[in-house]
């Protein structure tokens, strides 16, 4: 019989083939014939088909069945089919699951053979795996690709199936040489790094393991010295070892236990690192493990101890029920959804109880176990949970749960830290008030206080804390986290932990770690910092020089500034600390340190060349000045004639600059390391203004003239090479400070001298060759003019500087040729060269033309050159360039070139906009540009003029850029506001879009927000509010023009002008703003926000409405009334109607027919209406009143009887007021002439819900406790209002950013009464409140726990072979759903089928697995499910071989045949057809069905989703499967 192997299937049913073989007279030519297929077939292709494993299951199952088979045949199977194809299979190069599912039927071919084989044959084979797998051990990388030798897979699977217990019986020599063996597989698994390898060596040494009880103890050893050794190299695999040794560690009736590891350590310690381990695989391994041991220490009552970690008393009940609600929660863990997990965090609790020690110092549970929980939590996809175990830690009362006294502090001070660098940890709580500290913040400084106080040792507590410092210093950290933990490190208690390593290490660390960070962050962080130097230092360990190194890592700027808090922080623990006995730290040994400091700065060894570095001026600086006040060092000597004072440090300085003149051989480097010091103690006095100031500027002053002088020598003696530059630095800087301070006649004369000298220079230069050395003279002398002019203020010395550079117009400004000769200066520095150049000849151009009163442009110097230069320009040049260009404009303008002044505009915006990616710099670009193009001259020039057109262009580009970047627009409105006078005709557009400007913030920069609100509600507490406060920008834009609107005046005539002008612009855009937002608008949507701003700025401005224009505003008002539907927004204009019908008595007519049209229009305009009415009676004169009161109560009476329940119930609350106001205001002929009303109310009463409404309204914040006239403040509209409208507190701006407010303006700052700002947000809104999470485990919980008996703990590293295993399935439920083509309906069908057991999964086109969409509904089905790819156009195709084959074809479709799903029997070969979502079942496939099945339905649609009407059948497929099992 022949039958032949064709690429897609066997020809000939495979089930047949198995039968004839069977029956075959002759099995022996059958196997020849198999063979000789076989060979041809692999002959032709490297790689082999999955069709083999058919074949390969046949050829074994021929094999096995005859008993009689002759040895030569099988030796002839082995020779020619299994040997050939195990060196030709390596899935150790190819893992296609075709070739591992291949290499599985070759080996088990193999086992049959050698159970038939001659005994040395098999031994022979056996020998060759083992010696091929100690090959392994020895050479990980060893290779087999080559040569048809044999893959490492195939040697562990051919002794798998070698020694399985299934092969009936495993000779004995075969066994002893496995047992043998067993070690040098034990040690090959070492060296394997894939999990299916090591499952399938681990499956070959349990059969082994069962060979022979004998030596099985030492067989168990050298599996747990394994899995020691790779525990401690931080592999996966002793989680796989443990758990396919599980029967032999631990037999489930906890007989015969060889090697009982539930007493180890050394166990439990990989059990508590595996339950925190990246890998889903190792903690379901780690679960398996622990469920399986718990419930044997359970149901066998088992008492077990280790060392310290575990510990199970027999019939324990509480034990018991700790240990599962442990195994709950990290089950529980493994989900995603925080609805699953939320209502079992509470069970944490109990665990942590548990873990109290008695008297004897035993627990229930080892603290080592709640930090595996907690490592679990905190690695957890979901922030909720993450956020919640942050906390939770944060919290513990570590004097109940002693996990500092068992060892876990490491744990806190490494890890704990380290998981807790998220940001999204630190938010604010919920209905908080901005500057709240974040509950984390807090937490963090309750648990370092609550440490320190349970490590009652003073070693433990400077060890501690000296982790959690190394910690900090040893990582890259985000600054909200690193500011907390600062900020926490320095709330504790005072302790000696920081030596002079640690201070080094702090020094280096936190520099180089916040370099990139802004500048309010850095300070921050860096006043923390500060505390916890003085707070933490160890002076018995440190010395002066070590701590005063360490300050300074200190930015004056930012953080340790003379007169802020920290400074005050630092000399007041100075002055505690030398007033003690401290050895090195009294005032002597202080005095000492500063005197030799200066003493080695002002050393000069020989050959020495260099000046100072920044961070030994600072440190002996700063020495000085922290030594004065904190009265260490005195001002002036006292009594003892020895004593150490600051006369004598500033006297050690100016004697060396002031001996320069007289003695020409002194060190130049000497003296200028006396200025460096000098000016490094001006600049740290910085603006103080007090004695010592005075003291210090009065000592210095007298070496003024020395250092002009020794200036000058150096500059004839000249900065001739790249080497002198810092030289040319220092000097330049000692000359500023000289210059712009006061200063006497003699030293004024010096600097001209030096300025002739520098100008002598650079003409005679000029005409000189180019040269390196003379381009660097020419650099020193244009940089020493450029110091003088840019700080010369005194008018006799301007004027003479004036006189001097008159004449200088033919070099000055000059260019910086680059020389042809280099002299070894690289291109870099020659650029760094040019630049200073040009920065100094600029400063001196701008001196000339800011100090001259030229009324041409080309006195000095031109536009045009202007315009050349700025390209080339950089850092300081530029803004100096368009310092120049901003004196030049004007001059255009004068002149009638206004087309050059668009030029010049456009040209130098394109040049700032190339450089918006340039950080720092391009914000000082922008200034200088702001203040160049929007100055007085050009903004007052004519609308129609194209000098405004441009400015108005710009103006837009900038409100743009702003929207991304901020703090741009503040720029802009600074300018805007101090150059353009008013009334602002034509920038009154530019004004409006400031009042209405601000972004939606993200939740990022909401989290950053909340962060810098907290820091700046701290005060002058921490230095950095004083030195760099920080206000939201955005909000700053508002701010500043609330500030600028409040100094106007309605009595003045301008700016009523003005006034009216803007709130007729405001109310224009308002109307725009609800054209192009019509619609529903969300609350705290952009468009609401924006609507919300500009009636914010109407309210402002309601003040400045004559009576000639309140008609039409108030008209206006109430239009947009009845377009409005957000209350917060109605609320404003409600506010403007009330104040503007209180004042002009004759608008109260025009308010009537409004009740008519915007009922018409708007329920909730027409409510808002009545507001005004509520408000307006008790407004009005005595003499109107009654008018009045007769006109509103017909009309609200009407409303209180309306359909429309709002309008119903605010008119029946209206109405309530009206009357008791008449009631107050004593109308009695009112209220008798509208006694109906009275009547009506008892009509109201009767209705609970109406009631109940009406008081609710009465009570709300508008009606009951807003006073138009008494509440009109800035607080009001700008905070208190936006709070109870319910908009987001990134939109309420609190009073005290306002300052620069005026004292006298016309609308007060602060609410004079605090009654508003009391009220809740929305009294008839009411909040659902967080219940707090009980700490009870009763209740139901959502839980998916699976016991370990049911548990596969390595079904994800089989996941190959069970794929190949499931593939060969011949049988079962077919689901074809070639049809459907949306991919969620196939990802959902997927995962059922993989649920249900369902044989195949047919699908359109295989791509569709790659998909996200479809893995994530699949859930990793598409892992275990046989998929087969069936194109839509192949179905038919399929369909008939697959009727051929024996399958019953079943469509679901509603067709006039189709049978009801509860009447239909499921065969078990069943193929089921799914239609497409549309269309349904084609009806040229319909003829090809066995049958169709409809589902029964009760509802009007007549059709389900498609996942659904599949997901029904396969269930009642699988259903009735089972039910049949049962019956048989």
């Amino acid at each position: 019989m022949r039958f032949k192997i064709a690429g897609h299937g066997l020809i000939m049913d495979f089930i047949t083939v198995k039968k004839i073989a069977s029956e075959a007279i002759n099995p022996a030519k059958l196997i020849e014939q198999v063979v000789s297929q076989i060979k041809e077939h692999w002959n032709n292709k490297r790689f082999i088909d999955s069709v083999f494993c058919d074949v390969l299951f046949l050829l074994e199952s021929i094999i096995s069945s005859d008993q009689d088979v002759k040895t030569d045949y099988v030796h002839k199977v082995l020779d020619e089919v299994c040997l050939p194809l195990l060196g030709k299979i390596h899935p150790s190069f190819d893992s296609r699951v075709e070739n591992l599912a291949a290499l599985t039927s070759v080996s088990s071919l193999c086992g049959t053979c050698l159970l038939k084989a001659e005994e040395s044959r098999a031994v022979e084979l056996v020998d060759q795996c083992l010696g091929l797998l100690g090959s392994y051990s020895e050479d990980a990388d060893w290779s087999s690709e080559e040569g048809g030798t044999m893959d490492i897979y195939g040697c562990v699977s051919v002794l798998q199936q070698t020694s399985k217990p299934s092969r009936n019986m495993v000779s004995p020599s075969i066994q002893s040489k496995l047992l043998r063996g067993y070690l040098s597989i034990t040690r090959a698994v070492k060296c394997m790094k894939n999990n299916l390898l090591i499952n399938m060596t681990l499956n070959c040494l349990l059969n082994i393991m069962n060979l022979s009880a004998d030596g099985k103890l030492h067989r168990l050893t050298s599996v747990w010295e394994l899995i020691c050794e790779e525990f401690e190299a931080g592999s996966e695999k002793p989680y796989i070892l443990l758990c396919g040794m599980s029967n032999h560690f631990f037999p489930v009736n906890n007989s015969n236990v060889v090697l009982d590891l539930k007493c180890k350590d050394a166990f439990w310690r990989m059990i508590e690192h595996g339950i925190s381990k990246r890998t889903p695989s190792s903690r379901k391994q780690t679960m398996y493990l622990l469920k399986r041991i718990t419930d044997i220490c359970d149901t066998c009552g088992v008492s077990v101890r280790s060392e310290n970690l575990f510990q199970w008393g027999s019939g324990s009940k509480v034990t018991t029920e700790i240990w599962e609600d442990y195994i709950l929660l990290l089950e529980t863990l493994e989900e995603k959804q925080v609805h699953i997990i939320k209502p079992v965090l509470p069970r944490l609790s109990k665990v942590i109880r548990a873990t109290k020690t008695d008297q004897n110092g035993q627990g229930v549970l080892h603290t080592s176990w709640l930090t595996a929980v907690f490592r679990r939590m905190l690695m957890h996809e979901s922030i909720y949970v993450v956020r919640w175990a942050a906390n939770t830690i944060l919290t513990l009362n570590l004097n109940l749960c002693p996990m500092l006294e068992q060892g876990q502090g490491k744990y806190f001070s490494g890890e704990f830290l380290l998981s807790i660098q998220e940001q999204r940890l630190f938010v604010r709580p919920e209905g908080a008030p901005a500057g709240t500290c974040p509950p984390c913040g807090e937490a963090l400084t309750g648990f370092f206080r609550n440490c320190w106080e349970v490590l009652d040792n003073p070693l433990a507590k400077a060890s501690f804390f000296k982790d959690i410092i190394t910690t900090i210093l040893s990582n890259t950290w985000s600054p909200v986290p690193l500011q907390f933990i600062f900020e926490a490190l320095s709330k504790i208690p005072s302790t000696p932990i920081l030596d002079a390593a640690a201070l080094l290490d702090l020094k280096n660390g936190v520099s180089s770690s916040m370099r990139t960070w802004d500048g309010f962050t850095r300070g921050t962080v860096l006043c923390f910092c500060g505390k916890i130097l003085i707070n933490l230092i160890n002076t018995e360990t440190t010395l002066p020089l070590d701590f005063f190194s360490t300050l300074t890592i200190f930015s004056q700027q930012e953080s340790l500034c003379r007169g802020t808090s920290l400074w005050k922080d630092v000399s007041d623990w100075l002055r505690i600390v030398t007033n003690g006995e401290q050895k090195h730290w009294t005032t002597t040994d202080i005095k000492t340190c500063i005197r030799d400091q200066i003493t080695k700065n002002l050393a000069v060894k020989g050959g020495c060349e260099s000046g100072l570095d920044e961070t030994d001026i600072l440190l002996t600086v700063r020495m000085i000045l922290l030594s004065l006040d904190a009265d260490i060092l005195a001002l002036k000597p006292r009594s003892e004639p020895d004593t150490y004072c600051l006369t004598h440090c500033l006297q050690s300085l100016s004697s060396t600059i002031n001996d320069f003149p007289s003695h020409p051989y002194m060190s130049v480097i000497k003296v200028e390391r006396a200025l460096q010091l000098m000016g490094g103690l001006m600049t740290e006095l910085g603006e103080t203004t007090d004695e010592v100031h005075q003291f210090i500027h009065n000592s210095l002053v007298l070496s003024f003239t020395s250092t002009v002088i020794f200036i000058q020598q150096r500059l004839t003696e000249g900065w001739k090479e790249i080497s002198d530059l810092p030289s040319l630095n220092l000097c330049c800087d000692a000359l500023s400070l000289v210059v712009g301070r006061s200063h006497d006649a003699q030293t004024s004369e010096a600097v001209v001298t030096l300025s002739k000298k520098c100008l002598q220079s650079l003409q005679t230069l000029e005409q000189l060759q180019d040269s390196a050395e003379n381009q660097i003279r020419r650099l020193g002398a244009s940089a020493v003019l450029g110091a003088i002019t840019s700080r010369a203020a005194n008018q006799k010395l301007v004027h003479r500087l004036l006189s001097l550079l008159q004449p200088s117009t033919s070099f000055i400004p000059s260019t910086f040729v680059k020389p042809s000769s280099e002299n070894g200066i690289s291109q870099k520095e020659w650029g760094v060269l040019a630049s200073d150049f040009m920065t100094s000849q600029w400063k001196i151009v701008h001196f000339y033309l800011r100090n001259t009163q030229s009324v041409s442009c080309d006195t000095f110097v031109s536009m045009e050159t202007c315009i050349d230069y700025l390209p080339v320009s950089s850092g300081e040049a530029t803004v100096i360039l368009f310092s120049c260009i901003k004196i030049l404009l004007p001059l255009l303008i004068i002149e009638g070139r206004q087309d050059t002044v668009v030029q010049v505009l456009r040209i130098t915006w394109t040049y700032l906009l190339e450089r918006q990616g340039k950080g720092t710099s391009f914000w000082i670009y922008l200034e200088g540009y702001t203040d160049m193009a929007f100055q007085r001259a050009l903004m007052t020039r004519p609308q129609d003029s194209p000098v405004t057109q441009k400015l108005m262009e710009l103006s837009g580009e900038l409100l743009e850029i702003g929207e991304e970047k901020s703090g741009v627009v503040n720029v802009l409105l600074k300018h805007l506001l101090s150059q353009c006078p008013l009334p602002m005709e034509n920038f009154l557009s530019l004004v409006v879009q400031c009042c209405m400007f601000g972004p939606i913030y993200k939740k990022q920069d909401r989290l950053l927000m909340d962060v810098y609100s907290y820091v700046s509600s701290l005060g002058p507490r921490l230095a950095v509010n004083q030195l760099h406060p920080w206000q939201p920008k955005t909000l700053m834009v508002r701010v500043r023009l609330v500030e600028f609107l409040c100094q106007l005046s309605p009595q003045n005539p301008l700016h009523h002008s003005f006034a009216n002008l803007l709130l007729s612009a405001l109310l224009e855009k308002y109307q725009e703003v609800v054209q192009l937002s019509s619609g529903n608008i969300f609350i705290n949507s952009l468009a609401h926000r924006q609507k919300n701003r500009l009636m914010q700025f109407a309210v402002v401005l309601e003040p400045f409405i004559s009576q000639g224009d309140s008609e039409g505003v108030l008209l206006r008002l109430l239009e947009f009334l009845s377009l409005e539907m957000q209350p917060s927004v109605r609320l404003f204009q409600e506010w403007i109607c009330t104040r503007l019908l209180a004042r002009f008595l004759d608008l109260i007519p025009r308010l009537w027919p409004a009740f008519v049209t915007i009922r018409e229009k708007s329920s909730s305009g027409l409510c808002s209406l009545l507001h005004v009415v509520a408000h307006v009676g008790p407004l009005q004169t005595a003499e109107s009143q009654e008018l009045f009161y007769d006109t509103a109560l017909p009309k609200v009476l009407t409303l209180s009887m309306a359909h429309h329940f709002h309008i119903r119930i605010h008119a029946q609350a209206v109405l309530s007021l009206l009357w008791d106001q008449c009631k107050a205001l004593g109308l009695k002929g009112v209220l008798s002439r509208h006694g109906i009303v009275s009547a009506c109310f008892v009509l109201f009463d009767e209705d609970n819900n109406s009631t109940k409404n009406m008081r609710k309204i009465l009570e709300s914040y508008f009606l009951a406790v807003l006073d138009p006239h008494r509440d009109y403040s800035v607080e009001t509209v700008f905070h208190t209002l936006p709070r109870l409208g319910l908009l987001n507190d990134d939109e309420w701006i609190p009073p005290h950013y306002f300052t620069m407010y005026p004292k006298d303006s016309f609308m007060p700052l602060m609410n004079p009464d605090p009654s508003l700002a009391k009220c809740e947000e929305s009294a008839w809104h009411f909040r659902a409140q967080n219940e707090t999470e009980s700490e009870e485990t009763g209740g139901d919980i959502q839980k998916k726990i699976m016991p370990w008996r049911l548990m596969n703990p390595d079904d994800e590293v089989m996941e190959e072979l069970e794929y190949a295993k499931r593939r060969q399935r011949s049988d079962g439920l077919i689901l074809v759903t070639s049809l459907i083509d949306k991919v969620p309906n196939l990802g959902g069908l997927c995962r059922t089928s993989e649920i249900f057991g369902v044989s195949e999964f047919v699908i359109n086109k295989l791509r569709y697995v790659e998909d996200k969409m479809f893995q994530s509904l699949s859930v990793t089905a598409h892992k275990w499910v046989p998929i087969r790819e069936v194109y839509e156009t192949c179905l038919p195709e399929f369909l008939q071989q697959k009727k051929s084959q024996g399958y019953t074809l079943v469509g679901v479709e509603q067709t006039a045949n189709s049978v009801p799903l509860n009447d239909f029997k499921f065969p078990v070969k069943t193929l089921l057809l799914l239609g497409n979502e549309k269309e349904g079942i084609p009806a040229d496939l319909i003829g090809l069905l066995d049958v169709c099945v409809e589902i029964p339905q009760q509802g009007v649609i007549r059709s389900l989703n498609v996942h659904v009407s599949g997901a029904i059948l396969v269930w009642e497929y699988r259903r009735q499967q089972m039910m049949a099992g049962k019956a048989e």
